[in-house]
């Protein structure tokens, strides 16, 4: 599976999603959840929990 980056398609497509659910994500949360996404671990509710409460908001 290829690196998501904060330009790939893929993730501007995340990005467009939110937007249309009036969602977005601070710069901070996008670069976590592209580290998370990207370290191929398994993505749960307890990992989301852990990274939002890590990250300044």
């Amino acid at each position: 599976m290829k690196q998501i980056t904060l330009n790939s398609k893929e993730f501007n497509q995340v990005l467009k999603n939110l937007q249309l659910e009036n969602m977005s994500l601070t710069p901070s949360l996008q670069l976590k959840a592209l580290e998370i996404v990207n370290s191929r671990v398994e993505i749960t509710s307890d990992l989301i929990k852990d990274a939002l409460n890590n990250v300044k908001i």
